[in-house]
């Protein structure tokens, strides 16, 4: 059985990603798509007393605190079929394993995530096998009909 067709879009909970974000909503929707929200973090960049395990679950709980706000917000009256993920990993290693799972039609970023994590977009364009969707920062959301 095939599975629907989905939308990545990968988060940082900075201001552009969750435009980023509101448009890859706006996009599902109209593609009567899945949409898939990846938040990859660096576990070592966060853990310093060495308690990985005790830093890892505090990130994923403050990352679906974060997104339980956002969701609140921005899926409030939408019929969206969605999942959020906080992921530990870099980037590029986060959506090539959800491109590989899934009928992903295009992944969706905001261009100040892709300035902030260049080394890992980098590596990223050089194996990503579908449409890379760059929301510019100061992006005005169009209803598409």
């Amino acid at each position: 059985m095939k599975k629907a067709p989905s939308i990545l879009c990968v988060i940082d909970f900075s201001k552009s990603s969750i435009q980023a974000l509101e448009w890859a909503a706006s996009m599902a929707e109209k593609l009567s798509a899945h949409l898939n929200i990846s938040h990859p973090q660096r576990l070592n960049l966060l853990a310093k007393d060495n308690n990985m395990l005790s830093a890892k679950n505090k990130m994923e709980e403050e990352a679906s605190r974060n997104f339980e706000v956002v969701a609140k917000k921005l899926f409030k009256n939408k019929t969206l079929s969605y999942d959020f993920q906080s992921e530990i990993g870099f980037i590029q290693g986060r959506v090539q394993e959800h491109v590989s799972h899934g009928n992903v039609l295009f992944v969706v970023m905001s261009k100040e995530l892709i300035n902030n994590n260049k080394e890992s977009v980098d590596e990223l364009l050089t194996h990503i096998e579908v449409p890379l969707v760059i929301v510019p920062d100061s992006a005005h959301i169009l209803a598409i009909a």
